[in-house]
Protein backbone atom coordinates (compact mmCIF):
# COMPACT_ATOMS: atom_id res chain seq x y z
CA UNK A 1 0.00 0.00 0.00
CA UNK A 2 1.59 3.35 -1.11
CA UNK A 3 0.25 6.32 0.86
CA UNK A 4 0.05 10.00 0.30
CA UNK A 5 -1.22 13.23 1.60
CA UNK A 6 -2.66 15.18 -0.62
CA UNK A 7 -4.68 19.03 0.30
CA UNK A 8 -8.37 18.71 -1.22
CA UNK A 9 -11.61 21.06 -0.05
CA UNK A 10 -12.53 20.63 3.64
CA UNK A 11 -16.43 20.04 2.63
CA UNK A 12 -15.47 16.86 0.86
CA UNK A 13 -14.83 15.37 4.09
CA UNK A 14 -17.59 13.69 4.97
CA UNK A 15 -17.94 12.12 1.17
CA UNK A 16 -14.56 11.16 1.07
CA UNK A 17 -13.93 9.34 5.07
CA UNK A 18 -17.41 8.20 5.47
CA UNK A 19 -18.67 7.66 2.03
CA UNK A 20 -22.04 10.00 2.98
CA UNK A 21 -22.75 12.63 0.10
CA UNK A 22 -25.78 13.52 1.25
CA UNK A 23 -24.25 17.34 1.83
CA UNK A 24 -23.03 17.53 -1.39
CA UNK A 25 -25.01 19.50 -4.41
CA UNK A 26 -25.63 18.23 -7.70
CA UNK A 27 -22.62 16.95 -9.79
CA UNK A 28 -20.35 17.15 -6.93
CA UNK A 29 -19.65 13.75 -6.23
CA UNK A 30 -19.16 12.68 -9.73
CA UNK A 31 -16.60 15.76 -9.43
CA UNK A 32 -14.80 14.03 -6.68
CA UNK A 33 -15.16 10.87 -7.95
CA UNK A 34 -13.01 12.05 -11.54
CA UNK A 35 -10.77 14.41 -9.51
CA UNK A 36 -9.54 11.63 -7.32
CA UNK A 37 -9.27 9.23 -10.47
CA UNK A 38 -6.88 11.61 -12.23
CA UNK A 39 -5.18 11.94 -9.02
CA UNK A 40 -4.22 8.30 -8.60
CA UNK A 41 -6.34 7.82 -5.81
CA UNK A 42 -8.03 4.40 -4.49
CA UNK A 43 -9.44 5.67 -1.49
CA UNK A 44 -9.33 8.18 1.13
CA UNK A 45 -8.27 6.96 5.07
CA UNK A 46 -7.77 10.02 7.28
CA UNK A 47 -7.77 13.97 7.11
CA UNK A 48 -6.80 16.68 9.16
CA UNK A 49 -9.25 17.83 12.12
CA UNK A 50 -11.92 20.77 10.50
CA UNK A 51 -10.08 23.36 13.10
CA UNK A 52 -6.94 22.91 10.62
CA UNK A 53 -8.32 23.27 7.66
CA UNK A 54 -6.57 26.80 5.92
CA UNK A 55 -7.50 29.40 3.09
CA UNK A 56 -6.21 28.93 -0.31
CA UNK A 57 -6.69 31.01 -3.69
CA UNK A 58 -5.30 27.80 -5.46
CA UNK A 59 -8.48 26.04 -4.16
CA UNK A 60 -9.18 25.12 -7.73
CA UNK A 61 -5.54 23.61 -7.84
CA UNK A 62 -6.96 21.03 -5.58
CA UNK A 63 -9.84 19.95 -6.87
CA UNK A 64 -12.41 22.70 -5.63
CA UNK A 65 -14.67 25.04 -8.11
CA UNK A 66 -14.36 28.23 -7.13
CA UNK A 67 -11.41 30.61 -6.79
CA UNK A 68 -10.59 30.02 -3.03
CA UNK A 69 -11.51 27.81 -0.17
CA UNK A 70 -10.69 25.73 3.00
CA UNK A 71 -8.82 22.72 2.04
CA UNK A 72 -7.87 20.30 4.45
CA UNK A 73 -4.98 17.59 4.11
CA UNK A 74 -5.73 14.37 3.66
CA UNK A 75 -3.86 10.31 4.04
CA UNK A 76 -4.54 8.42 0.95
CA UNK A 77 -4.06 5.32 -0.64
CA UNK A 78 -2.67 5.52 -4.25
CA UNK A 79 -3.71 3.15 -7.07
CA UNK A 80 -1.35 0.56 -7.67
CA UNK A 81 0.09 0.38 -11.26
CA UNK A 82 1.02 -2.90 -12.36
CA UNK A 83 4.18 -3.17 -13.83
CA UNK A 84 5.40 -6.25 -16.09
CA UNK A 85 8.25 -7.99 -14.97
CA UNK A 86 11.26 -6.82 -16.81
CA UNK A 87 10.46 -3.25 -17.20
Amino acid sequence: MTLTIIDMPAFWASYLINGDASGLEDGEKTHIDAYLKTQGIRSVLDCAYADESFFSWSFGLHGGTSEGGDLLEYTAELLQVSQEPGT
